[in-house]
């Protein structure tokens, strides 16, 4: 059954968003225009959010206001995280000659790139900053996040979500994903080849805070792909990560580069490690420019 909408909120919406037209300033007459509404309907909606900060009022008109732009701006928690991040990423993408990118989830089942930095090689991917990631089975970050799951939640997981085939070499029969999320637990990062799509290869590694959750995993790409990755997990969590994009014709030319190993070595050097009294890796965490 559908729930009941309130029509003053709603219009108080859409003066907001025609707000955003009007960059500098505008008439309450012109937003009662624009939106189809009263002007007395306009006007004492404005007066409404103005009262909360939400809209402002000046000599040019009315404005966004202050109060919404600061609850925007604590919204989006992983923009410090991203600028902080910038630096490592482009000491990272240097040093492997590909493009890598740092990913942070968005609720629980999908992942968003939040920055990217590019190698010096002209061929390359696109932007992929705000691109969204949820197929996780066939993303080498996305990997990563699930194997923070123990055997049992990553089983549910496989469950509910009932991960599709992409390609030939996609994993995503229940028992060749369990394992293959073990070893991406043994060894502290994971990697796809040709699983998302024909002739991509990706490595990610864990970005973590000093109590040592996933901050994010991060990404070297060697010549095309991106930080994708979705946390089912409650607990926030992002990767940087590098790929490399072959021609579309064969699977990923491993022998023309550098060992799958070695890509996730250089994107561990490139963050800072720290231990806990126990010597317990506490993972990897995003150094300061």
């Amino acid at each position: 059954m559908s729930v009941p909408r309130t029509q003053s909120l709603t219009r108080a919406i859409a003066l907001l968003r025609a707000m955003e037209r009007f960059p500098r300033g505008v008439t309450t007459a012109e937003l009662a225009r624009v939106t189809d509404l009263p002007p007395a309907t306009a006007g004492r909606l404005l007066a409404t959010l103005q009262d909360a900060g939400f809209a402002e009022r000046d000599d040019e008109g009315w404005s966004i206001g202050r109060e919404l732009v600061r609850i925007a701006q604590r919204a989006e928690p992983q923009r410090a995280l991203a600028r902080r991040a910038q630096p490592v990423l482009a000491e990272l993408a240097a040093a492997a000659k590909e493009s890598a990118m740092l990913g942070v989830p968005r609720g629980r089942a999908r992942v968003v790139v939040v920055a990217q930095a590019d190698g010096p090689r002209l061929l390359g991917i696109t932007n992929w900053v705000g691109r969204a990631i949820e197929d996780l089975h066939a993303s080498a970050a996305g990997k990563l996040l699930l194997a923070e799951l123990d055997d049992r939640a990553a089983a549910a997981w496989i469950r509910r979500v009932k991960p599709r085939r992409l390609t030939s070499r996609t994993l995503n029969a229940p028992g060749a994903l369990l394992e293959e999320l073990a070893r991406v637990r043994d060894r502290g990062w994971a990697e796809i080849d040709g699983e998302s799509e024909a002739g991509l290869a990706s490595v990610a590694v864990p970005v973590r805070d000093a109590g040592g959750a996933l901050v994010g995993p991060r990404r070297p790409s060697s010549d095309a792909v991106l930080a994708r990755t979705c946390a089912p997990a409650p607990s926030p969590a992002s990767a940087c990560s590098t790929s490399a994009a072959t021609p579309a014709s064969g699977p990923s030319q491993r022998s023309t580069r550098a060992p799958t190993s070695w890509w996730a070595s250089t994107a561990a050097r490139c963050t800072s490690t720290r231990r806990t009294s126990s010597s317990r890796p506490e993972g990897w965490t995003v150094r300061s420019a």
